[in-house]
């Protein structure tokens, strides 16, 4: 029974990440969530016997969708890159022996690669999700050993020179203008997932927290290394 009950759970895990996945929204989900449980009660079956898997009875569901915005995916991602490229900047300028960076070929295809990950992520979510645990291990992997490769070819070749000051400075400023712009910037509301039994659920201090921590990690992490980097000198 225990055994049953988990594979339940897990493929109702399943099904709400495929959901999300499809952009349903959330009170949609909570009402497709409840009326398969229901169903599952009166059949007395597994989901797999009754249903099939999570992912093909999402696709067969004939669910509302959040319309896709080309505006909302930039607004999210723009400020996502320009982040990093801040902390990337930061992180190059504060641990520079000189008053010069010198960007590298190796580091700047590192800095290429972060960023191409970055804005590819809302489309490799599902690609990692849906695959077995080992797919995510197996592209960083990947990447990894791209990278030693590229830098073990390129060696130490100095593309070009860039004052370290004037870098931190405006890699801070875009960290900070990017941290401002995701905490007070009016997004989408949120979408909770809504159980149709017993309404929208509360707010939460925990989800508030990471949302503001989310906003402000690239900024605190490029804080904390230039103090550290600082305080050993």
């Amino acid at each position: 029974m225990e055994t049953s009950d988990r594979a339940t759970k897990h493929w109702f895990d399943d099904l709400v990440v495929e959901l999300r996945l499809q952009d349903v929204p959330g009170d949609a989900i909570g009402d497709a969530v409840a009326s398969a449980r229901e169903f599952l009660a009166d059949s007395g079956g597994t989901p797999i016997e009754v249903f099939g898997s999570a992912r093909a009875y999402a696709e067969s569901l004939d669910l509302p969708r959040n319309p896709a915005s080309l505006s909302g995916m930039a607004a999210l991602l723009v400020p996502t890159c320009l982040g990093l490229l801040g902390f990337f900047a930061v992180a190059a300028a504060v641990s520079s022996t000189d008053a010069a960076v010198d960007v590298t070929l190796p580091g700047l295809l590192l800095i290429l690669t972060g960023l191409a990950l970055a804005a590819c992520a809302p489309w490799l979510l599902g690609f990692f999700i849906r695959g077995p645990v080992w797919r995510p291990a197996a592209g960083l992997m990947v990447v990894f050993t791209l990278q030693v490769l590229m830098a073990v070819l390129a060696k130490d070749t100095v593309l070009f020179t860039l004052p370290a000051v004037p870098t931190a400075l405006i890699g801070g400023l875009v960290l900070l203008s990017t941290s401002l712009w995701g905490q007070f910037r009016k997004g989408a509301a949120p979408d909770p997932l809504v159980d149709p039994m017993a309404g929208p659920p509360s707010s939460s201090f925990g989800i508030t927290l990471l949302e503001v921590l989310a906003n402000w990690m690239l900024f605190l992490a490029a804080a904390a290394m230039a103090a550290w980097f600082l305080l050993r000198t």
